[in-house]
């Protein structure tokens, strides 16, 4: 199995501008740059889902104290 592969995305051209300056100032490719934007939104991605468990269980929580309270207090 190959370990790379490539893919071909279409920019717009003020996007791919933007990205062009962007690499220029790095000193890095346009391509390197594509990728470390693709990276950097995977882990928000990632960080964004781990949030969201975190309040769902933080909701839960708070349900399960709310009604142990509400039993107690009888």
């Amino acid at each position: 199995m190959k370990k790379n592969s490539q893919i071909h995305i279409f920019l717009e051209t003020p996007l791919r501008e933007k990205l062009i300056q962007q690499s220029d100032e790095q000193g890095i490719s346009l391509s390197e740059i594509c990728r470390n934007k693709l990276k950097e939104n995977s882990q928000l991605t990632k960080i964004e889902i781990m949030i969201e468990q975190i309040q769902k269980s933080i909701l839960h929580d708070r349900a399960l104290y709310k009604s142990k309270v509400l039993r107690y207090s009888k």
